[in-house]
């Protein structure tokens, strides 16, 4: 049993280490501005997603994001504060938005991102603040195959394979050690119990 116990200790510690599970960072942008201009450090991570929510009623008003790292620039649709619907809920127009999501890549976008955002009252530009976020590199299991030559791809196939071997030939032992100790107990209540019933002749 004590070998059961041991072999699962080892499955369990052999498997892969993944990245963290994922997560979500709201950005509220009133008329007082964005809540939060610079997200906290710390926040987010590779693979984490930051939602820009346009939430400026003041009339005529919409929203641009501009996300910035290393001169490429991602840019959100015109955000409204609301969209107008028709009777059964649906969008009047599809192409209205008040949310801007943003997944920043879960293997090359760690570093500083600047946000830009732009207000616009009427069409014309009538605000422009600026703030920026840290992207913290996700700690997981990168296997860049363009970076590893064959010899070192195929080592690392046969290491999982030998382990894997060894794994389940321990198993087996274990239950064939175990089936043969049961066998055994039984094969010995049996003679004793023959042993109990042979009546002496006198």
């Amino acid at each position: 049993m004590r070998t059961l116990f041991a072999a699962i200790a080892i499955i369990l510690l052999a498997s892969p280490v993944l990245g963290h599970d994922l997560s979500v960072y709201t950005v509220v942008v009133n008329s007082e501005g964005a809540q939060p201009t610079d997200i906290p450090n710390g926040s987010l991570k590779e693979g984490d997603t930051a939602w820009f929510w346009m939430k400026d009623s003041t009339e005529n008003t919409t929203l641009i994001i501009e996300l910035e790292k290393g001169g490429a620039t991602m840019r959100s649709p015109v955000l409204q504060y609301e969209c107008e619907l028709h009777e059964n809920g649906t969008q009047v127009n599809e192409d209205c938005k008040n949310r801007f999501d943003h997944t920043f890549n879960q293997y090359n976008s760690a570093g500083i991102w600047n946000i830009t955002f732009l207000k616009f009252v009427n069409d014309t530009l009538t605000e422009t603040t600026n703030g920026s976020v840290y992207i913290e590199e996700d700690i997981h299991d990168k296997q860049p195959v363009e970076q590893q030559d064959d010899n070192e791809t195929e080592s690392k196939s046969s290491s999982k394979l030998v382990i894997a071997g060894s794994v389940a030939g321990i198993s087996l032992i274990a239950i064939a050690i175990l089936g043969i100790k049961i066998k055994n107990e039984n094969s010995q209540k049996e003679k004793e119990e023959k042993v109990d019933t042979v009546i002496p002749n006198p």
